[in-house]
């Protein structure tokens, strides 16, 4: 008997408009679960969401939702309903040997997507933005669920992270070595051309950089982020300060910056995906550079006092999950150990639901349709069999989820 594995890579081959998964039903309804929208509402007991094909076509309390005849409805009484997760920050082809990048072919790095790709739907989490990856292999990823993948999940993909001679990351097959605003600006260009709609930069780079990338993607509709400071930061100069004036939308990673910062971030309306679970681990397994340590005072409570004030600043917080190379034995479990630490830090568990939900919704773009169950939106949801406001232990352990109308059952 094929493997799982095997039948989801078929499925980026066989003809145009086979589908490996079931199509979405013409319309179904989830009845009795309790309803977390995402938006940080109330939840409502005993509720009914209508889906007409891929998405939400009504949602509220039972009695006020008419489920037409021919409906199949689903039964959820006791359970809870919520949003997908969102991932702001994974690297989906990633070897977990980063010694062997620059040997991997794209079509390991394709096989290596499809697996977090099943494991993330196993867990809830229906949209993944990937932020930096070669070219072909995350095309493949971000095509396979309109390919009917049945354990594909929603990819956005940035393609290859645009970085100066020497810059973060630079040397990876996911990465692009350019200096000059015009070479930023053609950067931008050519992930567009290759159908990505998102772009991430990678510091060093100047202002006028930033701001030439910037004005690019914003001309093509497309959304841009910035990696945050760490051992490319020309510290005591803020490169993360540069990416925000540069006009930048969000920020990967909470890494050293002083108040101002902070201060200009939340003025200027840009998130934040903190990945500060991550950094937890790599504290205890002493793999934070020693220049970091001794000479920048780096350590892990500075990182958790910047989640506090940008919590306490309003500044809007996504979750991304950024194991690589050996920390990817971290998974599947990090993204959700990310929540549970922002409720550590100081959030109620309803806005660490939030920062998975609407938040990354909002971060990878209002006109995708994610991150809220909503009319209007895209059927992107899941049924958990606890209540994740009293507890985040069933979390990772869906018994049913969608993603545009599709379903797939785990119990």
């Amino acid at each position: 008997m094929r493997s799982r594995l095997w039948v989801a890579m078929a499925a980026l081959v066989l003809p145009h408009g086979w589908s490996a998964a079931q199509p979405a039903a013409a319309s179904v309804a989830l009845v009795g679960a309790t309803l977390i929208d995402g938006t940080g509402a109330p939840p409502i007991p005993n509720a009914t969401i209508l889906i007409e094909g891929s998405r939400i076509k009504a949602v509220g309390p039972r009695r006020a939702v008419s489920v037409p005849a021919g409906t199949t409805v689903i039964d959820a009484t006791g359970k809870y309903l919520l949003p997908g997760f969102i991932d702001l920050h994974m690297h989906l082809t990633y070897p977990a040997n980063q010694a062997l990048d620059a040997l991997q072919t794209d079509a390991e790095g394709t096989l290596r997507a499809v697996y977090y790709m099943e494991m993330f739907h196993r867990l809830g989490i229906t949209s993944v933005r990937d932020v930096a990856a070669p070219v072909e292999p995350i095309k493949a990823a971000a095509a396979a669920l309109g390919a009917g993948l049945e354990s594909a999940v929603r990819v956005f993909g940035v393609g290859r992270l645009i970085t100066s001679t020497g810059g973060h990351g630079g040397r990876l097959r996911a990465a692009v070595q350019v200096d000059g605003p015009v070479a930023f600006r053609q950067a931008v260009r050519t992930n567009h051309s290759h159908g990505f709609r998102h772009i991430k930069l990678s510091p060093p780079y100047t202002l006028e950089e930033v701001q030439a990338a910037v004005d690019e993607a914003r001309t093509r509709g497309m959304r841009i982020t910035s990696h945050g400071g760490g051992r490319s930061d020309t510290w005591p100069t803020s490169m993360t300060k540069i990416a925000v004036m540069g006009g930048v939308q969000s920020i990967e990673h909470l890494n050293q910056m002083d108040d101002d910062a902070l201060d200009l971030i939340a003025a200027k309306g840009v998130a934040i995906i903190p990945t500060i679970a991550i950094y937890r681990h790599l504290y205890r397994e002493n793999l934070i550079a020693r220049e970091m340590i001794e000479v920048r005072g780096w350590k892990r409570e500075m990182h958790e006092t910047l989640l506090r004030k940008a919590h306490q600043r309003g500044i809007l917080l996504g979750v991304g999950s950024d194991a690589v190379g050996g920390m990817m034995k971290l998974y599947p479990d990090l993204y959700f150990e990310e929540m549970r630490y922002f409720v550590e830090l100081g959030m109620t568990p309803m806005e660490a639901i939030v920062a998975a939900t609407k938040n990354g919704g909002i971060i990878i773009g209002d006109q995708y349709g994610i991150g809220t169950l909503e009319p209007g939106k895209l059927a992107d949801l899941q049924i958990l069999a606890t209540d994740p406001l009293a507890s985040f232990a069933g979390l990772g352990k869906p018994e049913l989820v969608m993603i545009g109308g599709r379903i797939r059952r785990y119990q």
